[in-house]
């Protein structure tokens, strides 16, 4: 989840992918209110999670793959630190969030809290680790106060092992590693009967040959763009058909004989040639700016919505008015948790990690000081 700017000659946004990661972070938002509203809106969400990792294979790929390997200008601490600025402050305010509506749900419960499986949760969670044991609520879930946090901290382990591997990763390596991963892929999908198997209920590696294979070949597309990619791009037409269809594929579902293999065709080519064909497109006129909004709060919407929701309607409750209908949640909570990102991203993510990162600039020049 890296918000895609600059990757291009003259600074170029690809609103392409700024709008399609938008998309995918509402999908999967509709997605979690299957447990208030009684149906699922967007039954085939969970497919967001690798277009997640295969745009971020990418983004990664052009931001840093040149500095890493080619320009050794930045060191794989360094490459470590940035990520973490990039993720920890979105994810350190949905754990927050959480803790809040996990304490609530427990007194809506009457149900007691284990002192010792809490402290032990929140901070394994402090440092994006699961929580082996779970909690005394959510037993044995594995990242019990957020529920996506268990993709960030696949995330942060495939970003870190990029960094300190990257000049071992010859594209002949990657290929292993993407046939490799993608056996793996297959095979999990298909015996379960569909890639939706995370490491929430004590299955730690379910979430590995999804980050592996969709994030390994963002690299390799980024490495081989220009080759796969036509000089002269894509018309609009072809774009926005694209974003309709991978949009699609998020939302409807295939009859239950056929999601496994539907789920493996989707990850393995829909989203790998959705993302070629955005990363070559020019988006100008109305779209252009809803699309960068949509990318702009993408990552504060998917790492603050589950526990927003969980607020919002525990306070909708709260306040007398029952359980709200499912209307109210997709024309009014839904569209608030949406806006809230959009602020959240704007007076709270940018300039934490822009203050961070000021430090981080002051410390290292105040060292290289001190040793001369």
């Amino acid at each position: 989840m890296h918000q895609v700017k600059n990757m291009s000659s003259g600074n170029r946004r690809l609103v392409g992918l700024d709008g399609i990661r938008g998309l995918a972070a509402i999908c999967v938002a509709v997605h979690h209110t299957e447990g208030f509203v009684g149906f699922d809106a967007a039954p085939a969400a969970y497919l967001a999670v690798d277009l997640f990792f295969c745009l971020s294979g990418f983004v990664i790929g052009h931001a840093y793959e040149r500095k890493l390997i080619q320009e050794s200008s930045l060191s794989a601490n360094d490459f470590a630190l940035k990520r973490l600025i990039r993720l920890y402050p979105l994810y350190l305010l949905g754990l927050v969030l959480g803790v809040f509506a996990y304490a609530g749900m427990s007194l809506s419960r009457n149900q007691q809290i284990d002192p010792v499986l809490f402290a032990a949760s929140l901070t394994a969670s402090m440092f994006f680790l699961p929580a082996i044991g779970g909690t005394s609520l959510k037993s044995p879930n594995l990242f019990p106060f957020n529920g996506p946090s268990w993709s960030l901290f696949l995330e942060i382990v495939i970003n870190l092992a990029y960094g300190y591997a990257a000049r071992l990763l010859s594209s002949g390596v990657l290929v292993l590693i993407l046939i490799a991963s993608w056996i793996w892929l297959a095979a999990q999908t298909l015996s379960h009967g569909s890639a939706d198997l995370i490491p929430l209920d004590g299955a730690l590696l379910s979430g590995f040959p999804r980050v592996l294979f969709s994030f390994t070949i963002g690299i390799l597309m980024y490495r081989y763009r220009q080759r796969l990619s036509p000089t002269s791009g894509f018309g609009k037409a072809i774009a926005l058909a694209t974003i309709f269809i991978a949009t699609a594929f998020l939302i409807f579902q295939t009859p239950a004989a056929f999601i496994g293999i539907k789920d493996l065709l989707v990850i393995s080519v829909l989203f790998p040639v959705a993302v070629l064909v955005l990363y070559a497109s020019n988006f100008d006129g109305i779209l252009r700016q809803p699309l960068l909004i949509a990318g702009e709060a993408s990552y504060a919407l998917y790492a603050i919505h589950v526990p927003l929701i969980g607020l919002m309607l525990g306070a909708w409750k709260a306040a007398g008015m029952g359980q709200p209908p499912a209307w109210a949640i997709f024309t009014i909570v839904l569209p608030l948790i949406v806006l809230l990102a959009i602020v959240v991203t704007r007076l709270y993510d940018e300039p934490v990690r822009k203050a961070i990162s000021g430090k981080k600039t002051i410390g290292l020049r105040w060292l290289k000081w001190r040793r001369s």
